[in-house]
């Protein structure tokens, strides 16, 4: 052991006086500073966004309690009488940014940010407003340089850059036979030389992220320690794998050419390929067909409802003096309705959850694919959060559809003291953190998982003839 050490320490001295070094990190820090002001500039966007739906609720609040006020008359009322009922009450729910979400942005544009809730809207409706056309050209071109991308992309090739000619460098100089006849087994100048690679260039990096993330606002010390854990162990993945394609290349080209292909395969064909694997198993099921059954099942409740009203009584219709006999007859479509939504969606949702499971399970198909998983979750814009902000935000607007019913069934109309109370809020609850420290641990399992199998690699390939033998 004291071997080794002696070696890390001349291994990164050697590297810390090598003259591309301090470039290396100049320009990597650079890069994390224009990503770190990218993300801030969303997660500001973001905000200003999350701001003006609330001024927008307040306002309309405001403007309702001011119509009721000053502006209902007898004269009046069927002008303005619709802020009277319960129905015309109106929330906005916001998912706010956390203050991580400069580290990746991306995947969040394809969430919705927000939903207008209304009681009587179908829950499937809510967040319409608010979704983003991915199928616009100025949408698919405002993807952004953010901290993930750096890491997950530009790390593992700035790290290769300074281990592809690990032990290819001896042999050009000579020096590996000399060094392997020395009292010393090769695996000990292999873990020093990689020892020495990850202090030298990785560590660096990792705390250049850090320090970004920390000026761009955050202050989760959990989620800083965790980012610079994955970063870590990825850097080391990558370490392991130059070692892994090189140990038995006798030129430095070689070395260089096999890393930049194992960078393709494990960045940029894998997460790709594990993409069309799942496409294939579990196919994303139909939006189009989807949209179609739920408008043909709001349709149906509402020829339903119409035909009931029909065959009502006349003296049975109008059973409370203040609200229109319509507002109720439109609250039973509406129950109809969202029992048929319901039905519908329970047909899709297997297809979700399948689809779900598949993508969870493609992440152990390549440590990137693990990476950009657990940056995602860290960052509070991952699929998880956004799915739970839904779940939620439809909860909140079947709340309202009882609050609505209490008012329907004492016939009571909307006064100001409701609104001076204050009307209920949409409060989004973060996910439980045993919940989140499980997902965070499988990502760190699925980059273990990768370490694991180029140790196994490397012992396989050293079974039967020494390792690094020229």
């Amino acid at each position: 052991m004291k071997s080794i050490f002696l070696i890390t320490r001349f291994e990164l001295t050697r590297l810390l006086r090598a003259r591309w070094l301090a470039p290396l990190w100049l320009g990597f820090a650079l890069v994390c500073a224009y990503a770190g002001w990218n993300g801030t500039q969303w997660s500001a966007q973001r905000l200003e966004a999350v701001e003006a739906l609330r001024l927008n609720e307040q306002k309309i609040h405001a403007d309702r309690r001011q119509q009721i006020a000053e502006k209902i008359t007898p004269e009046t009322k069927g002008r303005f009488g619709g802020a009277l009922y319960a129905t015309a009450m109106f929330f906005q729910a916001a998912l706010p940014p956390t203050s991580m979400s400069a580290l990746t942005n991306g995947a969040a544009d394809g969430y919705p940010l927000a939903a207008s809730i209304a009681p009587y809207m179908a829950s499937n409706t809510i967040f319409d407003e608010h979704l983003a056309d991915l199928a616009n050209p100025a949408v698919q071109a405002a993807g952004r340089l953010d901290l993930a991308f750096v890491l997950v992309y530009l790390f593992p090739l700035l790290v290769l850059s300074a281990s592809y000619g690990m032990w290819s460098n001896e042999r050009e100089a000579g020096m590996a036979g000399w060094l392997l006849s020395q009292p010393q087994a090769p695996w000990h100048y292999l873990a020093a030389k990689a020892a020495a690679c990850w202090l030298a260039t990785a560590l660096p990096m990792i705390l250049l992220v850090t320090a970004t993330l920390l000026l761009c606002g955050a202050r989760d010390m959990s989620g800083l320690l965790a980012c610079a854990l994955l970063a870590g162990m990825y850097g080391l993945f990558w370490i392991g794998a130059a070692i892994f394609v090189t140990q038995r290349l006798r030129t430095t080209a070689q070395a260089a050419f096999a890393c930049l292909m194992c960078w393709l395969a494990l960045v940029v064909v894998a997460p790709a390929l594990a993409l069309t694997l799942v496409d294939r198993i579990a196919p994303p099921s139909a939006s189009a067909e989807r949209v179609n059954a739920l408008r043909a099942e709001a349709m149906r409740a509402r020829a339903e409802n119409r035909a009931e009203a029909q065959r009502m009584p006349k003296m049975e219709r109008g059973v409370a003096p203040n609200i229109p006999d319509s507002l109720r007859l439109r609250g039973v479509e509406v129950d109809r309705a969202e029992r048929g939504i319901q039905a519908v969606s329970a047909r899709y949702r297997s297809e979700d959850r399948r689809r779900e499971t598949w993508m969870e399970r493609a992440r152990f198909l390549s440590p990137a694919i693990a990476l950009q998983d657990g940056l995602e979750r860290l960052s509070g814009n991952d699929a998880d959060r956004a799915l739970q902000f839904q779940q939620q935000a439809q909860r909140f607007q079947l709340t309202q559809r009882d609050l609505v019913r209490v008012y329907l069934a004492e016939d009571r109309l909307l006064t100001v003291a409701d609104y001076d109370r204050g009307l209920p809020r949409f409060v989004f609850h973060e996910q439980p953190w045993r919940q989140r420290t499980g997902a965070m641990l499988t990502d760190v399992l699925a980059i273990c998982l990768g370490l694991f199998v180029l140790g196994a690699l490397l012992y396989w390939r050293s079974r039967g003839r020494p390792l690094l033998t020229d």
